[in-house]
């Protein structure tokens, strides 16, 4: 795990890097997650909160490629006894770190359509390993530096998250 982390980081302090020499096409956010968990993922988990960064690499005046990693944690749920007399189980936290790379495409100005792909590996109390992730979302431009992005994140026979994503522009 702390591999893991340690090559995230390097990474996203590469790109950084990279984006601030080249700015006409290449663009650099980061994001807070918010997501409510559905499918078989919400057995066990009921939201998650997380940090993302992404890189956007401009195609055109409205593409993008897009890279996006960071972590977000699933807040693990009390599940009630079935045998009376024993106590309830609370299930731990798990930490999930999705790796994944799309497209984002400009309906307008201020309106945009975008779908990852990737994998996401699951940590902590959660049995799930590495997931295949997929993400379709439609997001809106508050002004140059600041972004919502509703989403769907799908994890392959795992369930998954509609959730948020409100990014900064560095």
């Amino acid at each position: 795990m702390k591999k893991i982390l340690l090559s995230l980081v390097i990474i996203i302090v590469s790109l950084t890097s990279y984006a601030q020499k080249n700015d006409s096409k290449v663009k650099f956010n980061v994001g807070a997650e918010l997501g409510f968990a559905t499918g078989n993922l919400n057995i066990a988990y009921s939201i998650g909160l997380g940090a993302t960064a992404q890189l956007e690499y401009a195609m055109d005046e409205k593409s993008y490629i897009t890279v996006n990693s960071g972590i977000i944690q699933y807040v693990g749920r009390k599940l009630p006894s079935i045998i009376p007399g024993v106590a309830a189980t609370k299930i731990r936290n798990s930490a999930v770190i999705p790796i994944l790379a799309g497209v984002k495409y400009n309906f307008a100005s201020n309106f945009y359509g975008a779908a990852e792909l990737g994998v996401s590996v699951f940590s902590g109390a959660s049995s799930l390993g590495t997931k295949f992730t997929y993400i379709p979302g439609l997001g809106f431009k508050i002004n140059d530096k600041l972004d919502v992005l509703v989403k769907y994140t799908g994890y392959s026979d795992a369930g998954g998250a509609f959730g948020v994503r409100v990014a900064y522009s560095l």
